[in-house]
């Protein structure tokens, strides 16, 4: 954020003490609207968060406000107490256009912003942290706002908020709002993903049934991402499909949006034991076909949190948009169970299907599948 930015803030934070109440301790059992209307991996990453609010309030409540995209991520969530659809125009590749008008007519008129107003939440908390952001809980006349400081503004309008650390695991540093408020029980930094015994078994279903001696191993394949340059080449990820395929006793699932409907198809053309699912199943199946997998290999995109919300051994494949796999792992990785692979030093070589097969196979023995 530049001096642009820290322009906005001194009169938002003057403006922020003028239109909301002061409240001057936290309730025993207050009211949480946490705001993420992001993309599903940034929810996905946020999930530690509402387990954590949950330890640190059993009896508060706990809001979640989400696009209608992301609905279905957190259904059956026992730690929140209501999940809300806010369809808000910024920070998301689903609603359009995101211009500064779209911005203000939005949280001035938007018909979804109402019941939020009159229900009079204790605390808000805006995990991204912008001056939208903090004009939107004042909007909200929430009296407790949480922000971030150093990434896009908005946090001279809060009463509390975290430092941004572009070195710090972005699940991490969304826990240190439930430290702001008190918390020292904190889970695993890690997604959470809650299906029932009917999804596990449809999720089981769509690979072939285990045999009790030697069955083959499931591989989830992730081919789509947000934009081409996060892609590993779609050559590559056909050289790895050939290696895993030659090895024997391996069945590969192919999994995407609509978006990657070409991709699988070519993938998938002549080869047995590979199933083209992309463009097929909705997002509770997917988490359902990777919860029974075997082990996951992926572009860096929302499946990558998916694995890890079920320890799946990982190998994520990075195309020419990020600079290192050490780099991106200490932002979204896993320790454990995920591994990213990147370029070989700067502007270097991408990934080889050799190296990414072999980081796969090792990751697996060492997790135990």
């Amino acid at each position: 954020m530049g001096w642009k930015g820290d322009l906005v803030d001194i009169p938002l934070g003057i403006v922020s003490r003028l239109v909301t109440p002061r409240q001057d301790r936290i309730p025993d059992a207050p009211s949480i609207l946490v705001f993420r209307s992001n993309d599903i991996g940034d929810l996905l990453v946020t999930t530690p968060l509402f387990d954590a609010l949950r330890r640190r309030f059993p009896q508060g409540e706990i809001v979640a406000a989400v696009g209608q995209w992301n609905l279905a991520t957190l259904q059956g969530n026992p730690h929140l107490s209501e999940v809300v659809q806010v369809n808000a125009p910024w920070n998301n590749k689903y609603v359009e256009p995101q211009g500064w008008l779209d911005v203000a007519r939005f949280i001035a008129s938007s018909p979804e912003l109402e019941p939020l107003a009159a229900r009079h939440f204790d605390i808000g908390i805006d995990v991204v942290g912008s001056h939208i952001g903090s004009a939107l809980m004042m909007r909200l006349g929430i009296p407790w706002r949480l922000g971030v400081r150093g990434y896009r503004g908005g946090h001279t309008a809060t009463r509390q908020f975290v430092q941004f650390n572009e070195r710090e695991h972005v699940g991490r540093s969304a826990l240190r709002f439930a430290e702001l408020l008190g918390a020292t029980e904190l889970p695993e930094v890690r997604p959470q993903i809650f299906l029932d015994a009917h999804e596990y078994a449809a999720g089981e279903g769509r690979w072939s049934p285990r045999r009790e001696q030697r069955s083959p191993l499931r591989v989830a394949m992730g081919v789509g991402a947000g934009f081409p340059e996060k892609c590993w080449p779609e050559a590559s990820f056909a050289e790895a499909i050939r290696m895993l395929l030659a090895a024997g006793d391996v069945e590969i699932a192919l999994l995407g949006g609509g978006g990657d409907r070409a991709t699988g198809a070519r993938l998938a053309a002549n080869c047995d034991h590979v199933l083209d699912l992309t463009g097929q199943l909705s997002l509770r199946e997917s988490f359902g076909t990777v919860a029974a997998a075997d082990a996951v290999m992926c572009n860096p995109s929302m499946l990558m949190h998916v694995a890890a919300a079920f320890s799946q051994p990982t190998v994520v494949v990075l195309g020419t948009y990020f600079p290192s796999g050490p780099a991106h792992d200490s932002q979204w990785g896993y320790p454990d169970t995920c591994v990213s692979l990147g370029r070989h030093g700067p502007g270097g070589a991408l990934a080889t299907p050799a190296e990414v097969v072999g980081a796969l196979r090792q990751l697996i023995e060492s997790v135990g599948h």
